[in-house]
Order: C-alpha cells, then structure tokens, then sequence
C-alpha cells in the first residue's frame, strides 16, 4: 500500500522543538545564563581596558534573552495550538501597549530587539522583532490575525527563521 504525505501547507510554520531538547535547557539553564553572563561582562572589560573596537562588543543582557521561566516552559512543552495562541495574544497586548507609548519595558528590550525603523511618510519609530523561539509551531496566518487584533504589523520573511517584526499597523512603518 502506497503512503500519501500530507500536503504542504501554503502558510508558513516552525515546528516545534523537541521536548527533550527543551527539558535539557530548562535544567542546564540556570548554570549556563549565568556563566555566560560573567563571560560576557568580563570580555566586555578587556574590551574597554584593552581599547577594543565597538564591533566586537559583545552586551551582556544577550545572555538572559534565551532565559526560560516555568510558564514559557510548560508553553512550549505543549503542542496544542491554543495554549500558544493564548501566550501570544498575551505578548501582542503588552507590545501594541508599548509600541503605542514608544516606551519599552526592560523585559522587552532583553527578550526583543527594539530598533528603530523610518515610516514611510517620513519620520521614523521604534518597532520590536520577535525571535523564532516565540512563535515556534504557530502558523504565520495565526500570528498575523493575533497581531491585527491588536493594532499591530507584522513583517516576516517566507521562512520565519529570521524573526519578525512587529509594529504599529496604522503607522505603515514596514
């Protein structure tokens, strides 16, 4: 008997990543992210001791992005779907609240990189993009529809491995 695989959707999704894998890092990671941490200040100092260059500094609070708190953990321990979207409906609440006060919370500037973006009717405005890690095992069409329901943009590339760019919607900043 022949198999038929499933058909490739047209919209775009990361898969989850393993269980295993995600169990590993949520032990491992309190001994690592903290030793990165110091490894990262300590570099920093001989960087600005030794009269390094701005291309190589390295900032410490990249270390604490990939921080896994027991929510998140138990999240994306999970594989059903609107357990994912209830997280990212919480996470677009709180960054069209931001994005419309241009105001970042410290969380958002560690988990997200904030970056200022021009419009296109000139000016400019900051915009937060959001880590794969995020939005892994969730379509685009879902993170598009949830981002809408907030006032915000999406920008992603067909791939979703890059990241995506979250902004205003009725600001076209993209």
């Amino acid at each position: 008997m022949a198999r038929t695989l499933p058909e490739a959707s047209a919209d775009p999704v990361l898969p989850h990543p393993s269980r295993l894998g995600l169990m590993l890092w949520f032990v491992l990671q309190w001994v690592l992210i903290p030793v990165e941490f110091v490894a990262r200040v300590l570099w920093l100092v001989a960087l600005v001791l030794g009269d390094g260059t701005d291309d190589v500094y390295l900032r410490p609070l990249n270390a604490l992005a990939r921080f896994l708190s027991p929510r998140e953990f138990l999240v994306r321990m999970s594989h059903r779907p609107a357990r994912h979207e209830a997280h990212l409906d919480r996470e677009f609440s709180r960054l069209s609240q931001e994005c419309r006060r241009q105001s970042f919370s410290w969380r958002t500037y560690i988990h997200h990189e904030v970056r200022l973006v021009g419009l296109s009717e000139g000016g400019s405005e900051k915009c937060v993009d959001l880590p794969p890690r995020e939005y892994r095992g969730v379509p685009l069409s879902t993170l598009t529809r949830l981002a809408s329901a907030h006032g915000l943009e999406l920008a992603a590339s067909s791939r979703l491995t890059d990241g995506v760019m979250v902004g205003l919607a009725q600001r076209n900043t993209f």
